[in-house]
Parts: C-alpha cells; sequence; structure tokens
C-alpha cells in the first residue's frame, strides 16, 4: 500500500526533550508537509509549546500537549496528554516532580555511559538539546550514533541502553493514575501512548486499558507510522469494546525512512476520535 499522509499528527517531538528540531523548525516541516493540526508533545515537558504556537503564526493547529512517564506492573507507559492548559498549577507541579526523576536518571545513565569510554556524556547530551530540555535515552542514542559508536539511534538502544544493556537504568515512576489526574487537572485528554510498543501479551494490553479507564484514561492511540496495518485494526477493535476516543500520531524525532510528521496515520470511520471532545473546539478540527 502506498505511504498515506494524514493532516492531523497528534504526537511529535522537539528539541525540549529528545527531537532533533526546534518547535520553530518542526512547526516549518508540518506546514510543508500539509498538516492542519500538529500537537506537540515531548517527554514530561511543555518547554517548547509556547514558543510552537509562536511559530504557528496561523498557519497551522498546535495542540498543546505532553508525553509522560508511567509504570504500570513494572511496565514503562506513556501517556500523551493533549489539549492541555500548560500553565495549569498541577501539572506543572506534576512535571516539576517528572523533570527530577529525569535528571537523576539522565545523570546515571552518563555515569555508566563513562565506564564505557563515553566522556561527559551527560554535559555533552545538555549542550545538544534545548535549555532545560528533558534528557531521555533518546538523547544519548543520538549522541552514540554521532560518537560513531552506533549505526543508527536503535542500534544504540540495542547496543547500549536498553533493558539488560550495560547503560540501561531501571527507573520506577508514579502509577498511571498520576499523570492521568495531571491531565485531567489541566482540561486534557489522556491517551494511552503507542501500545503495541510495550512487551505485552494481548491479554496483558487488555488489563492496562482496563485499568487505564478506570483512572480516568480516555484515548488509545490507534495509529502510528511504523505500525503494522493488523495491529491499527486490533487497536481500533479495543477501542470500540472499551468505548475509548482514537488518537494518532508520528511519534516523530527525526528525519528517517520510516516515521515522518503524518506518515500512515489511517482512523477507521466508525471510530470515536479525540477531537471529538469540547476541550478540542478551538481547534478548529
Amino acid at each position: 500500500m502506498a505511504a498515506f499522509f494524514s493532516k492531523i499528527d497528534l504526537h511529535s517531538h522537539s528539541n525540549a526533550s529528545d527531537g532533533s528540531f526546534t518547535p520553530t523548525q518542526l512547526v516549518q516541516r508540518a506546514v510543508d508537509r500539509g498538516l492542519t493540526h500538529l500537537a506537540l508533545t515531548d517527554h514530561d515537558s511543555v518547554g517548547g509549546v509556547k514558543e510552537a504556537l509562536e511559530a504557528a503564526d496561523g498557519r497551522i493547529n498546535i495542540i498543546p500537549g505532553a508525553e509522560l512517564s508511567a509504570t504500570w506492573n513494572n511496565q514503562l507507559v506513556h501517556i500523551v496528554g493533549l489539549f492541555l492548559d500548560i500553565e495549569n498549577a498541577d501539572l506543572k507541579k506534576f512535571l516539576e516532580k517528572q523533570k527530577e526523576i529525569r535528571i537523576q536518571r539522565a545523570v546515571a545513565i552518563g555515569e555508566k555511559m563513562e565506564r564505557q569510554g563515553f566522556k561527559n556524556a551527560y554535559e555533552e547530551c545538555k549542550k545538544r538539546a534545548a535549555p532545560g530540555a528533558s534528557i531521555t535515552r533518546g538523547n544519548y542514542a543520538k549522541y552514540i550514533v554521532e560518537m560513531g559508536r552506533a549505526q543508527s539511534t536503535d542500534d544504540a538502544f540495542n547496543t547500549y541502553l536498553k533493558k539488560g544493556k550495560s547503560c540501561y537504568v531501571n527507573t520506577v515512576w508514579g502509577g498511571i493514575e498520576e499523570p492521568v489526574k495531571a491531565i485531567k487537572s489541566a482540561g486534557g485528554v489522556a491517551v494511552l501512548a503507542h501500545p503495541r510498543r510495550y512487551t505485552l501479551t494481548n491479554t496483558k494490553l487488555r488489563a492496562l486499558i482496563e485499568d487505564f479507564k478506570m483512572v480516568g484514561g480516555e484515548g488509545i492511540e490507534v495509529a502510528s507510522s511504523q505500525m503494522k496495518p493488523d495491529d491499527r485494526v486490533y487497536l481500533g477493535e479495543l477501542c470500540r469494546k472499551y468505548d475509548m476516543l482514537a488518537s494518532l500520531g508520528s511519534d516523530f524525532h527525526n528525519v528517517g525512512p520510516f516515521r515522518e510528521l503524518g506518515l500512515n496515520l489511517i482512523l477507521e470511520e466508525d471510530l470515536k476520535k479525540v477531537w471529538s471532545v469540547p476541550a478540542a473546539l478551538k481547534y478548529n478540527f
């Protein structure tokens, strides 16, 4: 099937976390690709949202968002918050807590990388990111590639950064109820990000969705750039089964052959879309 480009992309990253583009550059790329709506969803950060809104200049609708980390049954999961009031006090408090955890983890990863022969890895990653950016494993993966120690960011993860490898640092985030509460306090909608990327059986994925809905989660990211068509169909079925809103997003970080703004983001017509909620009305879907 030929590549399909949606005009709506509700999951993307800038250099306010581990993306390669500034918010301004990301917005320009979205405009150039014909998008009408883009959500900026940096990891545990809304630091790039104001710049993105200014850069849009009426050319594209920017949805304030964030991708928040949580732990469910010892599994790292990501929850995308959309349509956020980024000045909300509860959200700010939650993000400050997440930032401290991320700093501790990033420093610990840097120390492990020192033992693998990388010099000043944490400081070097900070230099390459925006001021105050969340330093993630993605930042380290790009640095490893830059240093010639891996062929790609996927290779860097598989060699150094994923669970069981030399530079992996186990991080215990709060439960899924914490980010959902912060998102809802900020007037947003909580969406379970890229469900097929978790190492979960179908039975456990359904249990995660049930628990997510129980604590106030409302949506599932049904479509993403690298998703197999069968997985997209299955996640659509779960949306129907659990009466969840369907979302879509490329999870764009940087230029690559298989992940691009708007790429392969397809939702079946009968699914209830995440932009059908009242909070989305002002974004002109």
